[in-house]
Formats: structure tokens, sequence, C-alpha cells
């Protein structure tokens, strides 16, 4: 089998200074994307005084991050080719198919409970925490492209805007774009997709044996290495105020300048030749 590996090259939509000015990304000219605090994050499971706040903020982040690459099994079940679809697209299939899920099960819920589903369902749970939205829809414009709209028939977002999104709420939650394997032809893309569709049955199997639990601790860890190893200026009382990018950034930059530190000590003790040393890419403030 013919392939070869790529990382992430395409180009940034959103520069760092932005995301360090804790603003909100601006989607129309009343509605923005909410950059939260961890507070913000904390408050969202306020029955349970945050005690499932942090599993429920990454399921709604989840929502948002459908490149066609990680959904290759779920669009191959459906006849499609993942290299023809963009993560838009993705998003309203999963969208459609969650729905029609909760429809189904009309013979086992009452009216009133189906109708409960879908009002409190991730995707609009999702749209209301970043957005401010109670619910939404998917139309088509003019052209006949889907764009998504709200209220009584009020523009939203369409793909170029959802590309936005999805950058945005991958960059200040730190989560990188996936190591990507580029099939040489259509037998190897195949064996691709199986391979995939193997790792998720066992993926799945460990979540239903209770092996592995996504994002468990995730923020947690990161809210308290940036507490206990920065230089003070974050502190138990100050802390949930932090945007999330800064949490994020404050763990990656810390990292950097210990590395940096470890590697300048290997140097002057002689341990390590300078010749294999990039010292634009190792300085801690590149």
């Amino acid at each position: 089998m013919q392939t070869h590996v790529k990382t992430n090259d395409k180009k940034d939509l959103i520069p760092k200074s932005f995301l360090q000015s804790g603003n909100n990304l601006p989607i129309t000219l009343s509605i923005s994307l909410k950059h939260p605090i961890i507070q913000d994050i904390i408050d969202i499971d306020k029955e349970h005084f945050g005690l499932y706040s942090e599993n429920m903020y990454y399921s709604m982040v989840n929502v948002f991050l459908t490149d066609p690459y990680d959904y290759m099994v779920f669009l191959d079940d459906k006849g499609i080719d993942y290299e023809t679809v963009n993560a838009f697209d993705v998003f309203c299939l999963l969208f459609s198919d969650y729905i029609k899920r909760i429809q189904t099960l009309s013979n086992e819920y009452s009216e009133k409970q189906i109708i409960s589903l879908l009002q409190k369902n991730i995707y609009f749970s999702a749209f209301k925490f970043f957005l401010g939205i109670e619910n939404f829809f998917i139309a088509k414009d003019e052209n006949g492209n889907k764009v998504i709209g709200y209220g009584e028939g009020q523009f939203l977002m369409d793909s170029t805007i959802y590309d936005y999104i999805t950058e945005f709420i991958r960059k200040i939650n730190g989560i990188q774009d996936s190591e990507k394997i580029y099939p040489e032809d259509e037998w190897a893309k195949q064996i691709l997709i199986e391979d995939e569709r193997e790792r998720l049955k066992k993926q799945s199997r460990k979540y239903e044996n209770d092996e592995e639990e996504i994002n468990k601790n995730r923020l947690g860890n990161l809210i308290s290495s940036l507490t206990w190893s920065c230089n003070g200026g974050v502190t138990p009382f100050n802390r949930n105020q932090l945007h999330i990018y800064d949490l994020v950034d404050g763990i990656n930059r810390t990292d950097k300048l210990l590395s940096y530190k470890n590697i300048m000590t290997g140097l002057y003790a002689g341990c390590i030749d300078k010749k294999n040393i990039n010292f634009n890419e190792l300085h801690w403030s590149a």
C-alpha cells in the first residue's frame, strides 16, 4: 500500500495575537463565538456545582471538530468519499443523523419526551454556550449551498464562516489537527478506511469496559500545571478568570522555556553538540 504522511499545512485563518486578546470571534454583526474563561466552563453544570462541567464542555467542543478525515468511516458508510467533502458538510450530516436518531425513538418515548430530547440535544447546547443561540436549522441559500440559520430565518453561517469557527475552537483549546495519511490510489484509501474502522471498534470496546475515558481530567491538569509551574502571575485566586487559550498557551510556553533551559544546560556542560541545535526553533520566545 503506497501512502505518505503529512502534518497540517493549511494556512492559519486566525493569528495568535487575536487569540491572546481574549476577544470573542465575530460571526455576524450581532453574534460572536465565545472565548470562554475557566469560570464560564465551570458554570456549565451549575446544577451539580461544576462536577460534570469538564465532560460537558469537551462534548460541546467536539460538536465543531468535524474534519472529514476523522470521519472517513462514517462517510464511507454513507457512500461518500471523505476527500470530496468539507468540515461543514460533515457537520450538517452529523447533525441531521443525530436528529433522525432521536426521532426514531418515537415508539419508545412520549411526544413530550421526544420534544425535550430535541430541545436539549448536544448541538443546541453547544450553540447556546458558544453563540448564545437557543436553536438553529440547516437550509439552502439562493445558490443551493447549505447554510445555517436561526430565529425567524436569520443567516448565521456558511462553510467559510464555519472554517473560522473550527479553527478558533481548536486553537483556544489546544487541539491539534490530525496527522494524516494520504493514499496514492483508491485501493490504498480503502485499506486506510478499514484500518480506521477496526481502530474505532477497539476504541469503542475500551470505552464500554471503562478502560479509557475521553478528556479525563484534561482541564483540571492544565489548570493545576499552570498554577504551580508559572512565575506566580497565575494563582488559585485568579486562575478561573483565565481565558481558555491563555491556559493552553501558558502550558505550552512553560514547557518550551523548560526545554530551552535544559538544552542550554546540556550544551554548556558539553553533553550536547551545538551543531545539532536549531536555535531558531529552540528559543523559548519563538
